[in-house]
């Protein structure tokens, strides 16, 4: 099925990023533009002080020779002088090539290796230490930018220059004229950022993503609610991830104030700065509902009881008044009946829910401030038992779609039409069908792989044809990976993933054909799936290695498969060994390690359904034949067995 494209006039202007910023620096100059208060010591910029550090930086990196077109690697993490570089080199001309400061020493040098970074401006001294001698030997790599100033201290690594961040500001303040004269001829054709992300074989492919698309969102996404200058946009994902680059761009158009924080201080931040606007991930929703859950288990059994039926009522006053309103996620319209009864439910639930709120919900309300307007939650599907609980507690949470390939939003839910358990309707101008594995359309209400086409969606990936042509046709159409389908009013619906690339709760991309193939060198591992989609963290589904199990447990070699699984010790044996063979790998981060495993006696084969003719896993089919052995596996306290 194609989605009625909704097509909007684009605004002429602005139509380049240094437009977006230089606009709002000229209508909201006093406006306070970040507020970095958990930095030593904190910062804070107004739009013009803002603009007067982008413009000294830019000048500066042209002094040393950084030119329009040239690659310049920003391997840091959210903090001011992140969003001073990036801008810095978007107006400039120059593309900005960014990566986190946890990024692997391989991953990073590959980036710096292929995009053909001219410089890197890099974070810290610990970052410096970690991987400059890598880094050097990248040929086109001339000098390096230390954010945290510490050139002078460093021990120089193959003979690079490194500069000062402050004083690369300080080379740049009396040639400012350079700078604009650079900004006035970027064209919204130009590439501002290639950003790099994982593909199936686990080597990076970069995203070119070019002014045009970039402004587009910018321009175009409404989410129902109104932003006014100096509302407060809580920073909390990665700068470097498309979604929250493009938030913080979003943002800037319309003068918010950027307030960083993190992990450690957001439950404090989101009272004390007070936010209108928060981007996030479903891990954030989890966490907070998590920790609502866990105050009500350590209630009295009484009170426990009353406050958990007051949440069922809750679940079923939300869902029946969804139905009043013809807000469902359905293929089909509600009939009127079902709309009637409904409305019954609603009258008969309205008290409960009442008393709900003045429980529970208005404290809850209280954790997010007394201004937010909304919160959009993108890089994975949000539960449906979040989104029930917020819906009820009164927090509006717009859930979205996109990919880095499309710079990143395809769709996303509004205020105005906020329908649960979709991603909302595609954007204004942005084309969406639903396939079949042949490439024919299907029609609304089923089910196939998502194809986009729009002014957000890249050209193709930078110097790889081979992986562009598996993705993006001549005609533009990408094809997502993921699984789909529209609603009977046009809301998508996102319902798997066809590629196997797994998105945790917490927007964090891992591809599992890597942590399986350096799990198999386990001798206790004959077949692996790593599993994970959505979720806090890695499981696996395993079909061990039953003699070698035996050997590690001591037990018999001829013990049955059923006891050897079902031994207390056996999964979380095979847990450790698996992490233990990633941890000797040392390519693998932290949330890349497996977190629970499940022992299965059935192998898969090919007579069983569950391996392609070329013996490899056949992940949807597994995922549907073991889903509630994976639900199990979760809900669980360890590891377990089938």
């Amino acid at each position: 099925m194609t989605n009625p494209v909704e097509t909007i006039e684009l605004t002429s202007e602005p139509r380049t990023l240094p437009d977006i910023f230089f606009s709002t620096v000229s209508r909201w100059a006093s406006v306070l533009a970040i507020h970095a208060p958990h930095r030593q010591p904190p910062e804070k910029y107004t739009y013009q002080e803002l603009a007067e550090q982008v413009e000294c930086f830019g000048a500066g990196l042209l002094s040393l020779g950084i030119a329009p077109g040239d690659r310049v690697a920003l391997l840091a993490d959210n903090r001011p002088r992140w969003l001073i570089s990036d801008l810095a080199l978007v107006c400039t001309g120059a593309i900005s090539v960014p990566r986190s400061s946890d990024t692997t020493v391989p991953e990073i040098w590959y980036i710096v290796n292929h995009s053909e970074a001219k410089a890197a401006i890099l974070q810290d001294r610990r970052l410096y230490e970690r991987i400059a001698h890598d880094i050097s030997l990248a040929p086109s790599l001339q000098f390096l930018v230390m954010m945290d100033d510490s050139a002078n201290a460093l021990e120089r690594a193959g003979g690079i220059t490194v500069y000062n961040f402050s004083d690369v500001v300080e080379r740049g303040r009396d040639q400012r004229d350079k700078f604009h004269t650079a900004r006035q001829q970027v064209t919204p054709d130009q590439i501002a950022a290639i950003v790099y992300t994982s593909g199936t074989t686990g080597i990076p492919k970069g995203v070119p993503l070019r002014h045009r698309n970039l402004s587009y969102q910018c321009d175009i996404i409404d989410l129902g609610f109104q932003i006014h200058p100096g509302d407060v946009l809580l920073s909390i994902l990665p700068a470097w991830h498309v979604y929250e680059r493009v938030a913080e761009y979003f943002g800037m158009r319309h003068g918010v104030t950027i307030y960083y924080t993190d992990k450690r201080w957001l439950r404090e931040d989101m009272t004390a700065a007070n936010p209108a606007f928060l981007p996030c991930v479903p891990r954030i929703w989890e966490s907070v509902y998590d920790g609502i859950m866990g105050k009500i288990r350590a209630e009295s059994p009484i009170k426990r009881r009353l406050i958990e039926q007051l949440l069922a009522k809750s679940r079923e006053y939300v869902r029946a008044k969804r139905l009043v309103t013809g807000r469902v996620c359905s293929s089909t319209p509600p009939p009127v009946a079902s709309r009637l009864v409904a409305l019954g439910k609603v009258v008969l639930l309205c008290l409960p829910h009442i008393f709900a709120d003045i429980l529970l919900y208005r404290k809850v309300r209280k954790l997010t401030g007394t201004k937010l307007k909304a919160a959009v939650s993108g890089g994975g599907s949000l539960a449906a038992y979040l989104d029930d609980f917020f819906e009820a507690v009164g927090i509006p949470i717009l859930n979205g779609y996109g990919l880095t390939e499309t710079s990143p939003v395809l769709a996303v839910r509004t205020l105005k039409e906020n329908v649960r358990g979709t991603v909302g309707k595609p954007l204004p101008n942005t084309e969406i069908e639903i396939r079949d594995e042949d490439g024919k359309p299907l029609p609304q209400g089923q089910v196939g792989v998502i194809y986009a086409r729009g002014p957000q969606v890249m050209d193709g990936y930078f110097r790889n044809e081979e992986e562009t042509r598996k993705v993006l046709s001549e005609d533009g159409w990408l094809n997502t990976g993921d699984l789909g389908w529209f609603t009977w009013n046009g809301h998508l619906v996102v319902s798997g993933r066809a590629k196997d690339t797994i998105v945790l709760s917490s927007g964090e991309n891992v591809e599992p054909e890597k942590i399986e193939t350096v799990a198999r060198k386990s001798p206790l591992v004959s077949q692996i799936v790593v599993v994970g989609q959505d979720r806090k963290t890695l499981g696996a589904l395993v079909v061990p290695d039953f003699a070698q199990l035996a050997v590690r447990l001591g037990l018999p070699q001829d013990v049955p498969p059923e006891d050897l699984v079902s031994h207390p010790n056996a999964s979380r044996l095979v847990r450790d060994e698996i992490n233990k063979m990633l941890s000797e790998d040392g390519g693998f981060r932290a949330f890349e390690m497996i977190n629970k495993v499940t022992l299965l006696v059935e192998p898969f084969t090919d007579a069983n359904g569950l391996l392609t003719q070329t013996l490899k896993p056949k992940r949807n089919v597994i995922m549907s034949r073991y889903a509630n052995v994976i639900e199990a596996m979760y809900q669980s306290d360890g590891a377990s067995q089938v």
